[in-house]
């Protein structure tokens, strides 16, 4: 969905009218199914009204509506029992989900916030779905600022897409040409009752001190700013786009089957080219938190350049990237991952285990029972099984190499298994002896002939 004519459609008034008109003009799906977020406040609250009148005007089919309870406010139950109440005056749906709200992870408390909330709303969110949600232009200008303020390149200031693809559908923002002015005023022409959520008026927060003590200013002067930069957000956009563009073009030429970069291919760009296609890998390839310049720098001058065995790295909130034989990968970060996994799992044939991986991610070891080509379980009957983690000095036979045991570090560096992934590798020990290491080798003399009842255990 396009939008056109910004000029002409934020000088419009706000009626149910000039919001179908707007619907239209941007190809709006009429057949599809539709999410509204709903937070209670004026303007979600006109939103529902208006998508209300149009489900009336048969104009659209299903309406159903979401409050998060962010359990961040002493009246956030009544202010959910609020929203149950409204959407049952206007005899539709409403789901009320509680999330956590953490925001101890180098994110502030609004953007933890918006992240549990957007999480929480990918589960309604289908192929023929539409997730709704209320900014309008006053909070595009916002976005526009705060993004600006942080040094954002042409992404951040691209500030809020009028619609974008999300989690299986897509997400609308259906009221973001109309201004607050706008909204509030049909809020008031059609006497709807909605919730003042007081931490709007703290100014302590980024966002409303610039809604509060900043745009004011700027608007007396320049009384068309929302309207500027909406145009402007939209250049951006437009940039953005051509830019991912030309990111997958290099993409193509640098992107191995495993999702790795060849540093190699990377390197004969210009830096320009290869900051763009590193953030595109990142954020689009590997849906990680895009770095900001200083990290990219880093990624540049000091990762790609360094020699292997100096394992250099970089990371931002729970991403890292790193180097390892002439790749450049990303994965999940988090403080003390890579240490040594000390426990001890004892196994069961019929039991699937849990365990830690890179970044606090949890990986399945998962047993069947196959013909050949697994740990023969004649030879593992009554026998003490465990899953452990590499601790050093470990060795074992791998199959169809003979009886020669072999050093598991020197068969990791054959493997070519980056140095931070090898603790995480399940290692399955019969007795004393290394049987298995679980995606990597079977280990003699525990390897199933192959027309023999065999456990083949594997990493999910």
């Amino acid at each position: 969905m396009k939008n056109k004519n910004i000029n002409e459609q934020s000088r419009q008034v706000l009626t149910v009218d000039s919001f179908w008109q707007n619907l239209q003009q941007n190809n709006f799906p009429s057949e599809s199914n539709i999410i509204l977020a709903y937070s209670g406040g004026c303007d979600s609250h006109v939103l529902l009204h208006l998508l209300v009148q149009l489900k009336k005007q048969l104009h659209i089919n299903n309406i159903r509506v979401v409050h998060i309870n962010h359990q961040l406010h002493s009246e956030s139950t009544q202010w959910a029992e609020h929203c149950l109440q409204e959407c049952a005056e206007h005899n539709v749906d409403c789901d009320v989900i509680k999330v956590a709200v953490d925001s101890t992870k180098g994110k502030g408390i609004e953007a933890a916030a918006r992240h549990a909330r957007y999480q929480a709303l990918e589960q309604y969110i289908k192929e023929d779905t539409l997730l709704v949600t209320a900014q309008h232009a006053d909070d595009q200008t916002e976005t526009f600022l705060l993004q600006s303020l942080r040094g954002s390149g042409v992404k951040g200031l691209s500030a809020m897409p009028y619609s974008k693809p999300f989690a299986k559908g897509h997400l609308l923002r259906p009221l973001l040409f109309f201004s607050q002015a706008q909204i509030t005023n049909y809020a008031k022409k059609h006497n709807l009752n909605w919730l003042e959520d007081p931490s709007n008026i703290d100014t302590n927060f980024d966002r409303n001190y610039l809604r509060k003590e900043v745009i004011p200013r700027l608007k007396h002067r320049w009384p068309q700013l929302d309207r500027s930069y909406l145009q402007v957000a939209e250049y951006q956009a437009e940039a953005a786009s051509l830019l991912n563009d030309l990111a997958e073009l290099d993409l193509s030429n640098i992107l191995d089957e495993q999702g790795l970069l060849s540093i190699d291919t990377l390197s004969l760009l210009s830096v320009s080219r290869m900051k763009n296609v590193i953030r595109y890998w990142i954020f689009y390839v590997k849906n990680f938190t895009m770095p900001d310049g200083k990290h990219l720098d880093r990624i540049i001058f000091e990762v790609l350049p360094a020699a292997d065995d100096a394992q250099p790295c970089v990371h931002w909130e729970n991403v890292i990237v790193r180097r390892f034989n002439n790749k450049l990968y990303a994965d999940f970060f988090q403080a003390g991952s890579n240490q040594t996994i000390q426990e001890v799992l004892n196994w069961a044939a019929d039991k699937t285990f849990e365990i830690p991986r890179e970044g606090g991610r949890l990986s399945k070891v998962v047993t069947t029972e196959k013909i050949g080509k697994g740990l023969s379980i004649s030879r593992l009957q009554d026998k003490h099984i465990t899953i452990q983690f590499r601790q050093g000095g470990e060795v074992c036979s791998p199959q169809g190499r003979g009886p020669q045991q072999h050093k598991l570090k020197k068969l990791f560096q054959e493997w070519q298994v980056p140095p931070w992934q090898r603790n995480q590798v399940p290692l399955i020990y019969v007795e004393d002896k290394l049987a298995q290491v679980v995606g990597y080798c079977l280990c003699e003399p525990f390897v199933a002939d192959d027309n023999e009842p065999a456990y083949r255990i594997s990493v999910e």
